[in-house]
Parts: C-alpha cells; sequence; structure tokens
C-alpha cells in the first residue's frame, strides 16, 4: 500500500524503458542523418540543379512523415536537431546565390563596356599595297597619244590593276551602255570607267549619255570619265553636279606617272 502523504513517487524501471530506447534510436537516427547531410551537401554544391530537386523531394517526404513523427514523440527532439542543420543549407543557398549574382553582374558590366567602346564607324579593311610598286608602268602621255582606243583603255585597265583594284575587265565595244571598264576596289565598291580618246574636248552630250547609264544599268558606286584632251566646261559643271568622276589631261599624267587614282581624283578611302 501507497501512503496517503506526500512522499516521492518513483517511476518503475519498466516504465522507463521504452523512453530510453526511444532516445537512443534519436540519436543512431540522427547520427546517420548527418552523414547523410553532409556528403549530400558536398556532392549538391557543384550541382544546383539536382541540389533543388533533393531539397523539394526532402520537403516533401517531411511533410508526408510529420503525422509518423507526431505519434512517435520524435518530432519535437527531430525538429531541435534539423533547426541548425536548416540554418546551414540556408546559408549555404544564400552564399550560392550572392555567387551567382555577382557573376551575372560582372558579365553584364563587361558586356556593356565592351559595346560602349565600339567604334560609331566600322573601321576600313587595310588597304593592300599598290602594284606599281613592285610592277611600275612607263603609261606616258605620249604613250596615250600614240595608243589606238582599244589599247586606250587597256592601259587605263592596266592602271587599275596596278593600284590594286580587283576584277579589272575591259568590256567596252558595241553594245557596252558607256562601260568600258569595269573593276572593284579593296572595299567592294564597284567602279566602272568611260575611255575618250578624242582629238578634242569631250562636251556634255557624251557626259550625260554616260551619267544615263552609270549608276542605274552598270552599278556604279565611282563612275570615272576618262578624256585624253579633257572636257569643255559645260561637261565639267554637269558632271559635278552629278557627282561624276573626271580624269583630264593633266590627272591622265598625274594616273600614269605613278599615283593612284583615288589620290587623282580626291576621293575618299574610308567606307561609306
Amino acid at each position: 500500500m501507497t501512503s496517503g502523504g506526500g512522499g516521492p513517487q518513483h517511476t518503475s524501471p519498466a516504465a522507463q524503458t521504452p523512453r530510453d530506447e526511444r532516445g537512443g534510436l534519436a540519436l543512431l537516427g540522427g547520427l546517420v542523418f548527418l552523414g547523410i547531410v553532409v556528403q549530400s551537401t558536398a556532392w549538391m554544391w557543384g550541382h544546383p540543379l539536382a541540389a533543388a530537386a533533393a531539397l523539394t523531394g526532402t520537403a516533401v517526404a517531411f511533410v508526408g512523415l510529420r503525422p509518423v513523427l507526431r505519434r512517435s514523440g520524435l518530432g519535437p527532439r527531430l525538429r531541435r536537431f534539423l533547426e541548425p542543420l536548416g540554418a546551414l543549407v540556408r546559408a549555404g543557398i544564400s552564399a550560392r546565390l550572392a555567387l551567382a549574382r555577382t557573376t551575372l553582374t560582372a558579365a553584364a558590366t563587361d558586356r556593356i563596356e565592351q559595346w560602349a567602346h565600339q567604334p560609331l564607324r566600322r573601321a576600313a579593311p587595310a588597304e593592300p599595297a599598290a602594284s606599281y610598286v613592285r610592277r611600275p608602268l612607263d603609261h606616258t602621255l605620249e604613250a596615250f597619244q600614240a595608243a589606238s582606243p582599244v589599247r586606250f583603255e587597256e592601259m587605263c585597265r592596266e592602271l587599275l590593276e596596278r593600284d590594286g583594284f580587283t576584277s579589272a575587265e575591259r568590256v567596252g565595244g558595241a553594245g557596252d551602255l558607256g562601260a568600258d571598264i569595269v573593276a572593284h576596289d579593296y572595299l567592294g565598291r564597284r567602279v566602272v570607267l568611260q575611255c575618250k580618246r578624242y582629238a578634242n574636248a569631250v562636251g556634255s552630250e557624251a557626259v550625260q549619255k554616260f551619267n544615263g547609264t552609270a549608276r542605274p544599268v552598270h552599278g556604279a558606286a565611282v563612275p570615272v570619265v576618262v578624256a585624253l584632251n579633257g572636257f569643255t566646261e559645260p561637261a565639267a559643271a554637269f558632271a559635278n553636279q552629278q557627282r561624276l568622276h573626271l580624269v583630264d589631261r593633266e590627272r591622265l599624267a598625274r594616273w600614269g606617272a605613278g599615283h593612284h587614282l583615288y589620290d587623282v581624283l580626291e576621293i575618299d578611302r574610308s567606307p561609306a
């Protein structure tokens, strides 16, 4: 019989055994879980997508196990055990996001700086060295004067090749519609020449005919008329109005002596 006084009451050893067993199991389970978390974190640190999937699965599993843990009495103990681990995981995720944000910001800043320092105009490609340095020509006014009309055109074509123009081709003849020589400069611009070996100065009518076909028919970016004996004043005025380039006797002498055609015509060599 137990006395009715206020003496201490002792719990029987049989009643303490289940609690001790549950505490030991909780400690063992916590250690196992800690090892799993450490190993998983080391692997997931380098695999963000896999880490997100694993954390999502763990959260779902934890939600499903909550009723079981509540009934077994392990819920509060497990919660106290997981709180520092959760803080560690949150700190790692925060550091990872901060690193990613810093990397993206630096990449965006570098891209903006590169864009800001780009030139407003496309840089011109390096102009090839003039071929006349390697192969000088003896195209004097006397040689032009003594040449036949066909040879006169061929001499102008040779000068274009000497100056570095590509695809220089003589196309003059019946039905040429005003184009005697077609070539391209080092920027890809199409150069169309009409060569006039007249005994007198070329008049405005011939220049007007060439103006009507040089750009719309032949696609000339640089239309040029070469005349052995120059141009009349009305022809020169019309050419200046229509942005046609004229090579008169004085310019022809300079061109044949070794000057580049664009230097003779004072044409800008940079991209338009």
